[in-house]
């Protein structure tokens, strides 16, 4: 199993259209990380960008 931490930043610019500017990013794992230790990765993370954060979600896969 993986896990990742896929995490969506807003740039705070919009496109022509009015829709907001979007940066995605992920980042691998260790499968033992727990929520806390990824909150507190989100956290670290966001005191080091200018973009705001917009969400953050923890995506596990599996090869069938």
């Amino acid at each position: 199993m993986e896990k990742s931490l896929r995490i969506v930043w807003g740039t705070g610019e919009v496109r022509e259209d009015g829709r907001p500017i979007l940066r995605r990013q992920t980042i691998r794992v260790t499968t033992d990380a727990t929520a806390t230790d990824l909150s507190t990765a989100i956290n670290a993370l966001s005191a080091l960008t200018k973009y705001a954060l917009v969400s953050a979600q923890l995506v596990t896969s599996e090869q069938l």
